[in-house]
């Protein structure tokens, strides 16, 4: 046994302590004042007063006394205890009354509790507002309530048991309410009156919805505490919720722009707007580290004017700090040494965010504002987790520079040799024949004329070979004159360089992001030179337009002479630089599809599609 349960009962066997001043313990005390005082005035009427006459005198003085000195000490008695009885009564009704009031008011709470339960666990922000407007409605026992809520722009609109003119009432007062107006504490509807109890919700410091319950008579103290109770609840609950959401949709932008846009600056000026907005900042900057360690200002956002910065290095005040220690960090107040650096010069709170790939530092995301303690530590996890989406575009787009870079070490080297090989040794070739010619004229002017056809051939077929070679390599225009016009505009191009017959079928595709244009028509422009330059074919046939899942897709067939597939997978094959396996990687890393049917001497069909 515990010492503790011991204690508890020794203090259980020991009698109840008696309270100094008590009912019981003053009639204790009467038990020897009140005798000893009736013997007192006994003995100071008989031997005082009984004295004072004869017989007669002493007969009545004796019955006179007795017969009131009984009923009078009785009467005293009695009152005095009375008296105690009537206080100890009044006192159990009051205990007993703020007994049932403390019971209500329990069950009132557990109510309440059940109610905020309901919308807080609630999945989505329209289940909360359905579960806070039944809640209310009961627990203030009103005849309906309806709630209206602003969040990212989008309005929603939630009543309970009420029907349409209620409804349209609520509607009124709650644009009424926006607008900052007092509204009255009734309304008329169909020519009844309600009372009407209203109450503000609060998205991000400022009013963006209210609620609003009817009565069909005054509300009690006890409606109204209670309405002011789940109100002010369900407003924490729905800005939550709120929050929730604007986080939930600020990644799916985030992660919509990484896959949409190609240029690496504009992809982190859309990034930092997104953080922007989401923490209210005046100032944002994205700092990229060089191979020295040095950070230098890539995009900056809030500054009034633009000029070139001199790099940070990790000694640099707060953003050096953090990219030293690469953990996230608040400064809620700024000191005067760690405002280096155009982003930071005039705040007076930041925060700052590590960009990582691994343990390698990529670079730094700044967030300023002039006012210190702006931001909160519960956003720095959201902030954290789209740090590292930035952290993924930055490395996705060095490892695409690098793969471009590397691709274009390969094209050149495949154009030196293919110039070496093909136009080169094709020159070379011509001219010993044109010695030969010269040679001939003195000899034979027929074979002479037939070498000298020979050798203009070539140089024509060559002539070809590089305007085929120059066609494929020009740059093309897509952001000036958009995916379709530059196709249409290619495919005219292509029949006159390469004497094909195109057909072309155009129909409507969904809007492309520019990034996934590029590689689609990239691959389009790949198979196209594969055509002309291998194929041996007479005519193209080329489709444009969605598959059923919402797909854009490109499909180019040819009738000429097929190819062994296996053969060449893997390989760089065109002027382009993009085998039939970096095509293939291109389009899926989109989450896009790609194939190639060909048999040898069948022709060749190449298709691929990118999600809109």
């Amino acid at each position: 046994m515990t010492s503790e349960r011991r204690e508890r009962l020794e203090r259980s066997e020991k009698p109840p302590e008696i309270k100094q001043g008590s009912l019981y313990q003053r009639i204790m005390l009467a038990r020897f004042w009140l005798p000893a005082t009736i013997v007192g005035v006994v003995l100071v009427h008989q031997l005082s007063i009984v004295p004072l006459g004869g017989p007669r005198w002493e007969f009545w003085s004796v019955l006179l006394f007795y017969s009131i000195l009984g009923p009078f000490v009785t009467f005293l008695t009695l009152t005095w205890i009375a008296s105690e009885v009537r206080q100890r009564e009044a006192a159990q009704n009051e205990f007993q009354r703020l007994f049932i009031e403390l019971k209500a008011s329990h069950a009132l709470l557990g109510q309440i509790q059940n109610v905020t339960e309901q919308f807080v666990s609630a999945p989505d922000l329209e289940t909360s507002l359905s579960a806070a407007s039944e809640g209310i409605t009961r627990v203030t026992g009103a005849l309906g309530a309806a709630i209206f809520l602003t969040t990212g722009g989008v309005s929603i609109t939630q009543s309970y048991d009420l029907d349409e003119a209620f409804t349209i009432d609520a509607a009124k007062r709650d644009r009424r309410f926006s607008l900052g107006e007092t509204l009255e504490a009734t309304t008329t509807i169909d020519g009844n009156v309600y009372s009407v109890l209203t109450a503000p919700l609060t998205q991000l410091g400022r009013i963006g919805g209210s609620v609003h319950v009817y009565f069909s008579q005054t509300p009690s103290s006890e409606q109204r505490e209670s309405f002011s109770i789940l109100s002010a609840e369900f407003s924490a609950a729905a800005e939550a919720a709120s929050s929730r959401m604007r986080d939930l949709l600020t990644l799916v932008e985030v992660d919509r722009s990484i896959k949409a846009e190609g240029n690496l600056e504009r992809l982190l000026a859309t990034l930092l707007e997104r953080m922007m907005s989401r923490t209210d900042a005046l100032v944002g900057g994205v700092y990229l580290a060089d191979e020295t360690r040095q950070l230098r200002l890539q995009v900056a956002k809030g500054l009034s004017q633009v000029h070139s910065y001199r790099p940070l290095s990790s000694d640099d005040g707060f953003v050096g700090e953090v990219a030293s220690k690469a953990e996230p960090q608040i400064a809620s107040h700024l000191d005067p040494v760690d405002r280096i650096g155009p982003i930071l010069e005039r705040a007076a709170s930041a925060v700052a965010l590590p960009l990582l790939s691994e343990r390698e530092l990529l670079g730094v995301v700044v967030l300023a504002h002039a006012h210190p303690m702006h931001f909160e530590l519960k956003s720095l996890p959201f902030l954290n987790l789209v740090a590292g989406q930035v952290s993924l575009a930055v490395r996705n787009a060095r490892a695409y520079l690098q793969s471009e870079e590397l691709a274009i070490a390969e094209e050149r080297a495949r154009i030196a040799r293919e110039i070496h090989d093909g136009i080169a040794q094709t020159l070379a070739f011509s001219a010993l024949k044109l010695d030969l010619v010269s040679r001939l004229m003195t000899k034979d002017m027929v074979k002479a004329e037939h070498e000298l056809k020979l050798t203009k051939d070539t140089l024509r077929e060559t002539i070809k070979e590089v305007r085929r070679s120059i066609f494929a390599l020009r740059p093309i225009e897509l952001e000036r004159h958009g995916f379709v016009e530059t196709l249409k505009q290619y495919c005219q191009d292509y029949d006159q360089q390469n004497n094909i017959q195109v057909e072309l079928d155009l129909r409507d595709i969904p809007q492309l992001s520019t990034k996934s244009e590029a590689v689609l028509f990239r691959i389009f422009q790949e198979a196209m030179h594969n055509v002309a330059k291998h194929a041996r074919a007479e005519a193209v046939a080329i489709n444009v337009g969605t598959t059923a899942d919402q797909q854009a897709f490109v499909e180019i067939k040819d009738n000429g002479l097929g190819f062994d597939l296996t053969s060449v997978t893997g390989k760089v094959t065109s002027a382009g630089g993009l085998g039939l396996k970096q095509m293939q990687e291109r389009i899926e890393a989109l989450g896009g599809d790609f194939l190639i049917e060909t048999q040898v001497g069948m022709g060749t069909r190449v298709f691929a599609s990118i999600p809109s």
